[in-house]
C-alpha cells in the first residue's frame, strides 16, 4: 500500500530534512528534558513553550497495530496489506507509522522496533519502523 505523496508545510520543515538525511526528529523540552511528538507546540508537563527539535535513538516499541487490506485492482490482484502501527520511543513519545517488513502473524505488544526511511522520486522522505534485528 503506497503511503501517497507527502509535502512540508514550513512547521515541518526539521522533521522532513531529518527524515531526508536517516535520521528521526522530534521536540524535546530542554526545561525539563522531555521528550514529544513533531506536531507538540508546548510542553504539558512543565508549560515551557520553547521546544526544540532533537535527534531521536529511531528505537522503538510496538504498543498496538492495524493490518488494512487494501481493494483488488481492475485485474483482480489486491495490494499486500499494509500494517499501521502506534509505536512508544525510545525516548517516551507515541507515534503512529507505518511498519514495514513485519508479518503480521509474528506481532506483538513490546516488540523491538527501529526506524527506517524511505526516499521517494517525488515528496519527502518518511519514516516506517522495522523489527530490531
Amino acid at each position: 500500500m503506497q503511503i501517497g505523496i507527502l509535502r512540508r508545510d514550513g512547521r515541518t520543515d526539521p522533521f522532513f530534512d531529518g527524515t531526508a538525511a536517516d535520521r528521526l526528529v522530534i521536540k524535546r523540552c530542554e526545561p525539563c528534558d522531555h521528550w514529544y511528538t513533531p506536531d507538540q507546540a508546548t510542553c504539558p508537563r512543565c508549560g515551557g513553550d520553547e521546544l526544540v527539535w532533537a535527534e531521536a535513538s529511531g528505537k522503538a516499541t510496538l504498543v498496538t497495530w492495524a493490518v488494512t487490506h487494501g481493494r483488488p485492482g481492475p485485474d483482480g490482484t489486491a495490494p499486500p496489506p499494509a500494517v499501521l502501527g502506534l509505536v512508544e520511543l525510545e525516548e517516551g513519545p507515541w507515534m503512529h507509522a507505518r511498519l514495514d517488513g513485519a508479518d503480521p502473524a509474528s506481532l506483538r505488544e513490546g516488540l523491538p522496533l527501529r526506524a527506517v526511511f524511505e526516499h521517494p522520486d517525488e515528496g519527502e522522505s518518511y519514516v516506517l519502523f522495522r523489527p530490531a534485528d
